[in-house]
């Protein structure tokens, strides 16, 4: 998410470990090599309020989606998680409240931890019920989550240049760097976390010396990230563009929204299945990529 643009959607439009391998798992792609894949929209749930990340439950499901519904550092109260189904029905709009700008999110057991302006908020997954917030020392907007296999919940903090990590009961500072600047969405890997920055960078982390490595750059306002099996990724930019980034680092455009206005930060692939949260009408819209 970029902080800067945040916009209210019109009124009128609106209608990790589950363990850490299978979260893992279940976010790379499928899509063959041997060129850019190809989207096939499949449908789009309306009724959201500025939707940003989207998660699948324990089960696979349904879906869990944040919604802002406001500014994106805005401390009003009015966030929500809403529940949908895989086939787009809206399942419960607002199955969890009293949440302010939420943004990225992460299960992990019976616990959905999603980043809230400078707290990271623990929902009970099953319930909705708020447990705990949990503040990030100095934070100035924290942004993307992901549950890790060694390093614990790991949070992006765009306005800071860093990650901040939540486990033992603490959060704390878990890695800062100026190539960390606008720091937005997280993938974590076998033997790396990927950050991608509102600077155009998609970077990789070393879990063991936090050495940072630039893989690509010049894509723009960056934000969600995937890896297909051909070690290809799919990263999204704000307000509406999915890149194709190669292996080499050289990207192409696979989808541009940003003329019909459907707006779009964070993204889920699960499988051939790309689900897209739109910021702006207020939607959630799934693909199926393919070769």
């Amino acid at each position: 998410m970029r902080r800067q643009l945040m916009r209210k959607a019109d009124p009128a439009m609106l209608g990790l470990a589950l363990i850490a391998a299978t979260l893992l798992a279940g976010c790379a792609g499928r899509a063959p090599s041997g060129g850019p894949p190809k989207l096939e929209a499949l449908w789009s749930t309306i009724g959201l309020a500025n939707p940003e990340s989207v998660v699948p439950d324990a089960t696979g499901r349904f879906l869990y989606v944040s919604n802002v519904n406001g500014e994106g550092d805005a401390r009003d109260g009015n966030g929500f998680i809403a529940r949908v189904a895989l086939d787009g029905r809206l399942l419960q709009r607002e199955w969890a409240t009293g949440l302010d700008a939420p943004k990225g999110l992460a299960l992990v057991g019976n616990r959905l931890f999603v980043s809230d302006v400078t707290v990271l908020a623990e929902i009970d997954a099953t319930t909705g019920r708020l447990v705990a917030r949990h503040d990030a020392p100095g934070a100035g907007f924290l942004n993307d989550v992901v549950a890790t296999p060694g390093a614990g919940i790991l949070v992006s903090d765009s306005a800071r240049s860093r990650i901040y990590a939540w486990r033992d009961g603490r959060m704390d500072v878990w890695l800062e760097h100026e190539l960390l600047q606008s720091a937005n969405g997280l993938l974590a890997q076998t033997d790396r976390l990927l950050v991608t920055t509102m600077r155009g960078r998609l970077l990789a982390v070393d879990w063991n010396t936090r050495e940072i490595r630039t893989l690509a750059q010049g894509l723009a306002d960056a934000d969600g990230i995937a890896a297909l099996d051909d070690g290809s990724f799919l990263v999204s930019e704000w307000p509406g563009r999915l890149f194709h980034v190669r292996a080499d680092g050289t990207s192409s455009t696979l989808l541009d929204t940003r003329q019909e206005k459907r707006y779009w930060n964070d993204f889920l692939l699960r499988g051939d299945l790309l689900l897209v949260p739109n910021w702006e009408p207020g939607t959630l819209s799934a693909y199926r990529i393919s070769q």
